[in-house]
């Protein structure tokens, strides 16, 4: 029972002093308390502070922007403005120009189209001339008296000398042109290798020829080149072979044969006169090598 006492009369004793070392305690640690809550609320205070400045700075920042771009876009409109305003003005001599230009293109184009007419005409003039030059050509020997008409070489089988057979022949080209074509016959089948067979063999393609027997004619021309081929009917051979196979709707034969006689004889008057024919049809007056014999 004394135990019981002096355990109660302890307890009494101790009870107070846990109360007040546990009351201690909790005032230090509201102590601490207090002054986490006032650094709480000094570094809500910096932090709200700090956050307002930052916003100041980026409207600030966002201001400036702005206006940056509005700045840039002003000067782009007026550079632009600038740049354009400066190429049309260098531009406006440079259509000037232009314009010009193509108005002396279209005045050198009429020209030339006026000039290929020209050269087209005076072709044909050229063409027509040499027809009559070599008409006059067969005409420069006066005409000899025609033989009676009851002579006939053949046919009486006594054959004239070759002078007076040969200008028997001339003396009828003009008027009689088949009789002149059978008496230059005559005449070379009598006396083929005669000084004046090269001329007979030509006359009766020019008789040929003035009949429009082109074809034929081409033979013709075509013999005295290949029976007489150096003599001084050569080059109008050429040349006639040519304006027959022409005639004749050869156009690439006959440009064949007056190129041949441009490359043999280069300064005859026929050379000169083929190479206005090959100009006449647009051809050049190059050398050719094509075959232009004619199967008789």
């Amino acid at each position: 029972m004394r135990r019981n006492v002096s355990l109660i009369a302890l307890s009494a004793l101790l009870v107070p002093a846990a109360a007040f070392g546990a009351s201690r305690e909790q005032q230090e640690m509201q102590r601490d308390i207090a002054q986490l809550q006032d650094q709480v609320r000094a570094l809500q205070s910096s932090v709200d502070t700090n956050l307002a400045a930052m916003k100041t700075l980026i409207e600030q920042a966002l201001d400036a922007g702005k206006q940056a771009n509005t700045n840039v876009s002003v000067l782009s409109d007026r550079l632009s403005q600038t740049i354009d305003r400066d190429l049309k003005d260098a531009l406006r001599p440079v259509a000037g120009l232009s314009t010009k230009l193509d108005n002396v293109n279209n005045d050198v184009s009429d020209v030339k189209s006026a000039m290929a007419d020209l050269t087209t005409q005076l072709n044909r003039q050229q063409s027509t001339l040499n027809d009559i030059n070599n008409a006059l050509k067969v005409l420069q020997a006066p005409p000899a008296a025609p033989p009676p008409p009851s002579t006939n070489p053949e046919a009486t089988g006594q054959i004239p000398p070759a002078n007076v057979l040969f200008e028997n022949a001339r003396g009828d080209y003009t008027s009689k042109p088949d009789l002149a074509a059978s008496e230059f016959a005559t005449f070379l089948k009598a006396y083929p290798e005669d000084p004046n067979a090269p001329d007979a063999q030509f006359f009766i393609g020019q008789i040929h020829f003035s009949a429009s027997k082109y074809d034929q004619a081409a033979d013709d021309f075509d013999a005295v080149l290949e029976r007489y081929p150096d003599n001084k009917r050569t080059p109008d051979a050429y040349f006639m072979k040519g304006m027959a196979l022409k005639a004749a709707h050869h156009a690439d034969m006959a440009a064949t044969e007056w190129r041949t006689l441009i490359s043999k004889y280069p300064r005859s008057d026929q050379a000169a006169q083929a190479k206005e024919q090959l100009r006449a049809m647009n051809l050049s007056t190059g050398p050719s090598t094509a075959n232009t014999r004619r199967k008789k």
